[in-house]
């Protein structure tokens, strides 16, 4: 390992991410066959956000080692974050003929064919995650939202289940099953479930609007009041859910 590499490496590690990037570029030109620099330079580009130079610093890579199934994971998920679902499904794609063990290859490309409604796709790769790695919450996580959004409440009901029993302590797989007990009418399990994610996320916007909202369906207004009331009070100011409680506030006045 070059001197630049290994200083790079050290800085990143102490979140001296600029100087760590400069060092990652002098290791590049320091090592100009080696794709190791311009893949950590593209992984700390892309955790800063500078998505344009991180697809640029794995491209480079990529031209070093067109074989690379940690570059093309990597630029999919770059070009996932902007966005450009197909050509980061092309990447995953790449990546899982050369590695077809990869778990995360086939979630993260589940992730972009979701991203694209096409949910047979997206199913089929979650499920292969989950074959891949039993404990991959994720994939657990995001199938029950597909299976949700197209109406399979059942397989949602044991996706979510899934997610709660190998990811414990994640509040949204709560807040997910509760929105399925909720459209089946199971309202007590629902509650309880939102409850539970409270519980982890106590100020979780998302969780509180909706089971404000279905305390006021249940006519319990004086639940219902301090959801939305406690919603408004923690939410960010640009969160979509403040419009709704504080509307819900003003109708229930």
């Amino acid at each position: 390992m070059g001197d630049h590499l290994q200083r790079g490496i050290l800085l990143e590690e102490t979140q001296r991410y600029q100087e760590a990037l400069a060092a990652y570029a002098l290791a590049a030109q320091e090592e100009p066959e080696n794709p190791e620099p311009l893949l950590r330079q593209g992984a700390l580009l892309d955790e800063v956000g500078d998505y344009p130079r991180a697809l640029l610093a794995f491209g480079k890579a990529l031209a070093l080692d067109p074989y690379n199934a940690y570059a093309l994971s990597s630029r999919g998920d770059v070009l996932s974050t902007l966005g450009r679902f197909d050509a980061a499904i092309e990447d995953f794609s790449d990546a899982i003929l050369i590695d077809p063990e990869d778990a995360n290859a086939y979630y993260n490309r589940g992730l972009a064919y979701a991203s694209l409604e096409q949910n047979e796709n997206a199913i089929a790769d979650f499920a292969v995650a989950v074959q891949l790695d039993p404990m991959h919450g994720g994939a657990y996580n995001n199938m029950g939202l597909v299976h949700f959004k197209t109406g399979a409440y059942a397989q949602a009901l044991e996706d979510f289940s899934n997610a709660i029993r190998v990811r414990q302590g994640f509040a949204c797989s709560f807040t997910h099953r509760a929105r399925v007990f909720e459209a089946l009418g199971e309202v007590k399990d629902a509650i309880d479930d939102y409850t539970r994610a409270l519980q982890i996320s106590p100020y979780d916007p998302t969780t509180l609007f909706f089971r404000g909202a279905l305390y006021f369906r249940q006519n319990d207004q004086q639940k219902g009041r301090a959801d939305f009331e406690l919603l408004l009070q923690t939410a960010p100011a640009d969160n979509q859910f403040r419009k709704l409680a504080n509307q819900g506030l003003q109708a229930d006045q």
